[in-house]
Order: C-alpha cells, then structure tokens, then sequence
C-alpha cells in the first residue's frame, strides 16, 4: 500500500516537474510586508532560469521574483482575501526571470488555516499567460486605436460608410456622425434608409454610373463630388472617397465610403465662378463700351473730387483713348502731368468751379455745362460736359463720371 502512494506521488511529480505549471508552498508570515518564503517549489521553476535551492535556502524569497509595480497590488489583494476569512486567492502579475526578462503568470492558490482560523500557508500554482497576455495586450490596443479613429471620425465632419456593391448601397457599417444627415447610423444599418435615397435626383444617374464604370474596369479607388439631401430637406454638397473591395475573382464586394461635407467649399466656388463670369461679362461689356466710346466724338472722363470743391482742378483717373481729338494723349493725364482744370479756359474755369461745387454741396447728381477748353495746339473748342456726381455711404463726393462732346460747330453758327 505504502509502495502504491509512494509510486502515486512519484508519477505526480513526474507530472508536475515536467508540466508548464509549476507548484508551490509559501509560508504565510501574517506581517503587512510579508515576502512569502518558500517552503516548497517544484523542479520546473528552472523555466524561470530559478533553481528550487535559489527559493529553498531563503537566499530568495517569492515577493523578490514579483515585477516591482505589481508587487503592492498583489501583496494588498491577498491581504483582503486572508482577512476577510476567503480561502482562494487568484491573480494575473509579473514576475522577472533569472535573466531579467518580464513574463506573465496567472496564479491560483488555496489558503491554508490552522485550527485557530490563522493563515499559516499559501499553496499554490503559476502558470505562464504571456503569450496569452501579449494577445490580450495587443487586441486591446487594436481596439482602443480604433475606438480613437472612430472618436476622431465622429467629431469631425468626414463620415465613413461600408456598403455592399448591390443596388441602393446597403449600408454593413456607418460613423455614429451620419446624424449630420438627420439619421443615425442604425437608420441606415437596419435598413431604414437606403444612401442613395439620399443622393439628389439630378445627380443620381452620373454617380450610379461612375460606380459601375469603376466597378467594373478593375478601378481600386476615386473620388467623386455630387449632392445629398438631408432628413430636414437641405441639400449638401460632398465630397465621396470610395475604395473598391474586390472578391478573389475580381468582383467587387464592398465599397468603403469617406464622405466629407464640402457645400461651405462648394458654395465659395460657385460664388467665385458666378462672380468671374460676371467680371468677364462685365470686362466685355467695358471693351464694347470703350470700343463705341473711341469711336465716338463723345470723350469720356472719371474725374477725382478733391478737398475744396471751388479750388479744385480734377486729377484724372480715366479717359478715353479719343482724347487724341484734342490733341492729348491718355498718359497726358493719368500720369498728372495735366489736370483737367488745365485745358479749360481760364475765362471760363472760375464758372464751372462754381456751378460744380453748387450743385454738389445742395446734394444734386447730375452736372451739365457748356465751356471752352484748350486742345494741346493752343486751339480753342467748345465742349459741352454731362456729368454724374459720385458720393460715398457718408454722402461725400469722391468722383465725377461724365463725357464731353466737341460742339464747337453748333454754338459758331
């Protein structure tokens, strides 16, 4: 019988000494710091570089293998479990190995009384997770970084889709801030909303198109501007990144969607291009203007108001090329070489000074005289002046626009 056990306990540990889980008595020392000296470990500790004389002798006790930032984590959990009358105490830590290498083990043990209730010893097993751990660890990371993409996903203004390549997009996956589109991402997930219900109707055919053009000429990925209408009745401008998912037979599968809001973007460009095209109808219109205006005997002037509107003489900021039928060239006053009040007689500047500034200080607009200027021959020409007063928001005269038409024929008659 005693051969029986004996044989029994050999084969055990047998068992234990060639298994990964390694076994162990600690003492239990009943002090706040205890370090739980060893009073038993099996062969198999030399997986941890240890030897059982290392833990034996007391030259190492269990607490100084623990990795430092578990160790008072351990030593408080085992302490409420003792205390509170608990009788298994199971824990996932570190401990360092001989060779200074960080390994992951789970221990379970069973606490151990005397007949007065006191702990006396812990009995126990280690087994090596880190494998295990480092799966854990790395999974939880995968997933905290993308918990990260979907946070920074949904506090932007770029929503994602994953849509199966069938009719009306039906939507596997859709960012929380599709509710930018007054739905939720479940609307769209379950079914209760199709995304292409959503594309508006004059662009519905071309973005339709251009994804079967795409799925079908092996195309990986493109991007794609067009219009959506949300629940609440707006129309958006997006823009839609689409990457291409494709079967093995190169059929496409999937469609991942990166949707961004552009219409403020979108709307400054159409206001951009509206205001350009305006700009060059009105540039043409200028060249036809200038164009009727240099052909004409009608010679057209922008004047600029100055501070004493009695004294002034009115430097140029514009005239027609047919200036050349009084003989001056356009450089002539746009380099102020000439002011206008230079080529009127000097017997009649002081009346049209007068007459101007009248009119201008009783808020009039429309100025007409008829005057004798110089031509730069020295000849003297009537000219008959139509002029409209320019003011700014303030009421203040800033220019003069007006013509003036050689009539030198009609008053000599």
């Amino acid at each position: 019988m005693g051969a029986n056990i004996s044989s029994k306990e050999e084969i055990l540990g047998k068992i234990i000494n060639n298994g990964p889980v390694i076994a162990f008595l600690w003492k239990a020392e009943n002090t706040p710091d205890e370090k739980w000296p060893v009073e038993y470990v099996s062969d198999n500790i030399c997986l941890f570089g240890y030897t059982v004389e290392d833990f034996i002798s007391g030259s190492l006790l269990y607490a100084d293998i623990i990795h430092p930032d578990d160790l008072p984590e351990v030593e408080t959990e085992l302490a409420e479990i003792s205390r509170a009358g608990g009788t298994v105490f199971v824990k996932e830590y570190r401990i360092r190995t001989k060779y200074g290498e960080d390994r992951w083990v789970k221990e379970q043990t069973f606490i151990q009384r005397n007949d007065e209730g006191i702990v006396t010893h812990y009995q126990g097993t280690i087994f090596d997770i880190t494998e295990q751990k480092n799966r854990e660890m790395a999974l939880e990371e995968s997933l905290k970084a993308q918990r990260s993409l979907e946070n920074a996903i949904n506090n932007s203004s770029t929503m994602v889709f994953l849509w199966r390549a069938e009719e009306f997009l039906p939507t596997d996956y859709a960012s929380e801030n599709v509710s930018k589109l007054g739905y939720s991402a479940e609307d769209f997930v379950l079914g209760r909303i199709s995304y292409s219900d959503l594309i508006h109707p004059d662009d519905y055919e071309i973005v339709k198109d251009t994804l079967a053009e795409k799925c079908e000429d092996d195309s990986d990925n493109y991007t794609q501007e067009y219009r959506v209408i949300s629940k609440d009745g707006k129309t958006l401008w997006v823009s839609q990144g689409t990457f291409i998912q494709r079967a093995k037979d190169g059929n496409a599968t999937h469609l991942q969607g990166i949707v961004q809001d552009i219409t403020e973007q979108k709307e400054e460009e159409i206001a951009l291009k509206a205001a350009l095209e305006k700009q060059a109808e009105l540039l043409d219109r200028k060249k036809a203007l200038e164009t009727i205006v240099n052909h004409s005997p009608v010679v057209a002037f922008l004047w600029k108001a100055g501070s004493d509107d009695e004294m002034e003489l009115w430097p140029v900021e514009f005239v027609s090329d047919n200036i050349t039928n009084f003989g001056y060239s356009v450089d002539d006053f746009l380099s102020g070489e000439v002011l206008y009040g230079n080529i009127i007689s000097p017997e009649d500047l002081l009346d049209v000074q007068t007459e101007l500034s009248d009119i201008s200080r009783e808020g009039g607009t429309v100025f007409v005289k008829e005057y004798r200027i110089k031509t730069k021959s020295g000849e003297q020409r009537w000219v008959e002046e139509q002029t409209f007063i320019q003011r700014n928001d303030e009421g203040v005269v800033t220019h003069y626009l007006g013509v003036i038409q050689d009539i030198t024929e009609r008053k000599e008659k």
